[in-house]
């Protein structure tokens, strides 16, 4: 005959106890509903979920930080590449990409019947500069002296247009200038004005001083041009104002050819 256990046995009361606490069994049910233990932890559900979703929102702020970071080198790098690292202008590769796009703006603007054909309201007038005696500066004074000029030079450029003018320096002596939404007349007008405010001032090297002296050729453009042919002719045109500068040789007649120089020549007498 089997035995009888009834809830008075102390066997079963002291079972039913833990640490001499009573026994609660909703307690118990409750713990053994719960997810097993991680460290010294509860694993519930809901505090992974909040604790992955937080790291993956970590993650998800630093390679935003990262992708930040990698676009500001690039687009630093490629200021490098378009920069003068002597004057801080546009170099020549600078100059062409933003020709280009000044060129199709005005192509753009043409197509909605903004322009007129050739130089309208989208085009502009390309200035050539080529200082002139730069050569001597260098071989008197230094290079140095001559990087301290072209410094210079390129200041005073600068503070002699409009915002929205380009001012870069294509190599050597060379600068170039962008008079942007400007017709023939007024460009060529306003070349004249920043060669004889710039023919007043002078860079002060050691107890010297350096006038600054420069020939240029104006050049206007529009939605038709291809900017490679529109600095030719203004190179072209400023070769000629240059020899025209120049004194004149000792028995050569008046209008005798003096003959011109090579376009690929980069530093001035």
């Amino acid at each position: 005959m089997s035995a009888v256990v009834t809830t008075q046995d102390p066997d079963v009361i002291a079972a039913d106890h833990h640490d001499g606490l009573p026994f609660d069994r909703g307690t118990h049910d409750r713990l053994l509903r719960m997810p097993p233990l991680r460290g010294s932890r509860l694993a519930h559900p809901a505090v992974i979920a909040t604790a992955e979703a937080s790291a993956l929102e970590q993650q998800l702020a630093e390679a935003r930080a990262t992708i930040a970071e990698q676009r500001d080198r690039i687009a630093y790098l490629e200021s490098l590449s378009m920069t003068d690292e002597l004057t801080g202008l546009l170099n020549r590769r600078g100059f062409f990409s933003h020709f280009r796009r000044e060129i199709a703006a005005a192509r753009r603007q043409r197509a909605k019947g903004n322009g007129a054909k050739g130089n309208g309201a989208g085009g502009g007038v390309l200035v050539i500069i080529d200082l002139d005696g730069f050569k001597r500066i260098n071989d008197t004074h230094g290079h140095m002296a001559g990087d301290a000029y072209l410094r210079q030079v390129a200041r005073l450029l600068v503070g002699s247009v409009r915002e929205e003018d380009v001012v870069a320096r294509l190599g050597g002596d060379e600068f170039a200038l962008l008079l942007t939404k400007t017709d023939a007349a007024c460009g060529d007008l306003r070349a004249r004005q920043i060669a004889v405010a710039a023919g007043r001032r002078c860079v002060r090297w050691n107890d010297a001083d350096l006038p600054i002296r420069f020939s240029f050729g104006v050049q206007p453009y529009g939605a038709d041009d291809r900017e490679e042919e529109v600095v030719r002719l203004a190179d072209s045109r400023m070769y000629r104002d240059k020899a025209g500068r120049r004194p004149r040789p000792a028995g050569r007649k008046a209008g005798a050819p003096t003959g011109q120089r090579g376009a690929n020549r980069r530093t001035t007498a």
